[in-house]
This record gives C-alpha cells, sequence and structure tokens, in this order.
C-alpha cells in the first residue's frame, strides 16, 4: 500500500500549484506549526503573495506576536519546506469564526450549585413522589437538588437552552456538546455534497452557501481529493471523476477545463502511484 499524502504531494509539485496547496496547508496545520499556545489566541485567515493574516484576539497578544513574527514566519517556511510567507500581519477578531470551534466545550470548573429556596426544595421532593422506598427517594431528591441548584446557578449566570434541546449552554454558546458535534458533522457533509457538485469552489463561495472556517473547508477538500485518488483505480470509476478531482486540484472551472488537462493531471496522479507501489515491491523483494 502507498500514503496518498507522497503521491499528491508530488503530483501537485508537478503541476505548479504547490503554492496553492501550502497555503492551505498553513490553516489545516496552523496548531501544529505555531503550538496550542499560539493558536489558541491567534488563527490564520489567508495568505495572499507571502503575506499571512492572523485573527487575534486581543492587543496583548497582538503586540506579543509581533515580537514573535521572525520566528512564526520561520516555523511556517521550514514545515513547509518552501520560503511561502515572508510578513505577517494581525487583525482582531473572533477566533471562532475561522477555527474548527467545537461550541459548547467550555465549562465554568468554579460554577456551584445555588442555594434553593423552601419552595424549590418541596417542588424538588415532589418529583420524587413516584418513588416508594423511602431510602432510594432520599437519595434521588439530594441527586436532584444538586442537579436543580446547578441549573439555577447557569441560569443566574445567563446560561440559555441549546439551540436544539434544552440543555443549558454558557452565554454566548448557541449548542451543547453533542449538538455542536453534530451540526458541524452536518456542515462538513454540506461542503462535501457542494464541493462534489461544484468542485471549483473557493472557501469564499462555498462560504456564501454554507457558512463555515476556512479549516473546515480545507479539511474537507483535502479528505475529499484523498478520497478521489484513493477510488482511481476501483471498479465503477465513472470518467465524470477525473474531472472532479481535476478541479478539486486545480480550482480550474468548467468553462477552462478540456480533456487534455484532465489527461495530464490524472496520468501524472497515475504515475506517482505506479512509482510508489514499484518502490514497495522493490522494497518487499529485496527483505525475502
Amino acid at each position: 500500500m502507498f500514503r496518498i499524502k507522497e503521491v499528491l504531494s508530488g503530483t501537485i509539485k508537478s503541476l505548479g500549484i504547490t503554492k496553492q496547496y501550502n497555503a492551505q496547508s498553513v490553516i489545516v496545520h496552523w496548531p501544529e506549526i505555531v503550538g496550542e499556545d499560539i493558536s489558541s489566541h491567534a488563527w490564520p485567515i489567508s495568505t495572499q503573495r507571502g503575506i499571512l493574516l492572523l485573527a487575534v484576539n486581543n492587543s496583548v497578544w497582538s503586540h506579543h506576536l509581533l515580537s514573535l513574527k521572525p520566528e512564526i514566519i520561520n516555523k511556517i517556511n521550514t514545515f513547509l519546506n518552501e520560503k511561502l510567507i515572508v510578513d505577517i500581519r494581525f487583525q482582531a477578531g473572533d477566533l471562532r469564526k475561522y477555527q474548527n470551534h467545537q461550541e459548547g466545550e467550555e465549562f465554568d470548573s468554579l460554577l456551584y450549585p445555588a442555594k434553593l429556596g423552601s419552595e424549590e426544595l418541596a417542588d424538588v421532593w415532589k418529583a420524587t413522589e413516584a418513588i416508594k422506598d423511602p431510602n432510594l427517594r432520599k437519595k434521588c431528591y439530594y441527586v436532584l437538588i444538586k442537579q436543580t441548584g446547578m441549573n439555577k446557578a447557569k441560569q443566574n449566570q445567563g446560561w440559555q437552552p441549546c439551540k436544539r434541546c434544552s440543555v443549558l449552554v454558557p452565554p454566548r454558546q448557541r449548542y451543547c456538546t453533542v449538538c455542536s458535534r453534530d451540526q458541524q458533522r452536518e456542515k462538513k457533509e454540506a461542503i462535501k455534497k457542494l464541493l462534489v457538485e461544484a468542485p471549483w469552489f473557493t472557501y469564499q463561495e462555498v462560504n456564501q452557501f454554507i457558512p463555515c472556517s476556512p479549516r473546515d473547508f480545507h479539511n474537507v477538500k483535502k479528505r475529499l481529493i484523498h478520497k478521489y485518488i484513493h477510488a482511481l483505480f476501483e471498479s465503477g470509476w465513472d470518467k465524470l471523476n477525473d474531472a472532479v478531482l481535476v478541479m478539486l486540484m486545480t480550482g480550474v472551472k468548467p468553462d477552462k477545463i478540456n480533456q487534455a488537462m484532465v489527461d495530464t493531471v490524472i496520468g501524472k496522479i497515475k504515475v506517482r502511484l505506479a512509482e510508489k507501489v514499484r518502490r514497495k515491491n522493490n522494497v518487499l523483494a529485496s527483505r525475502r
């Protein structure tokens, strides 16, 4: 078996679209490049003509990152093995717009149950009246007191019901953890479907139909490219998929693509795959 990553990088280089691909890689691999400390306060928005635009969540970190600019540029270019970035500019912004943010995962560890009044305690006791065993009822009563007190404390701090279910979530969050993950999965499926139908779409074009972060878009697109390359030699491969794969990789629009271009790109991919398989077989044969 071969690694698509190795085959893909060689094919992209031969097609002359390395810079576009690496620009996307900066966004996808940002935490890996700069570390969690920086990525929790700054996130890449775009790269154009060697300039990286970063969203930073406050002015203190903007000043701090300004002093680290040469170091960050060096880390990026070392990771990409190419001098892609020559400068960095900073922009104040909400990182959740650009990160693959999971809403509902923030939790205030200092939140304690609020004290319940006599009427509230009576309501909790009444809610357990269906439990006939006295000891079990008492245990359930104390559990419900804690749960009710926590809900009261959350409401006092402005927590609101999840937009999809009734679970309380912190202020400025719309969904609980479970619903947020479901929504994220649905969003990625929608992006994938749109890219299959319009594989030449840029992030800006996709974002008009499906609000998403650049990281969401680039991750989905990258996985979709890998999926199509894996399927190249499978039975039932539709020749139309050749054009879809080429448009995904190059961003060429339907009115600009032609059969010669498709044959060239697909041919280079197959050559890379064949070379990889041959090298793998030679290594296995030498070990016998």
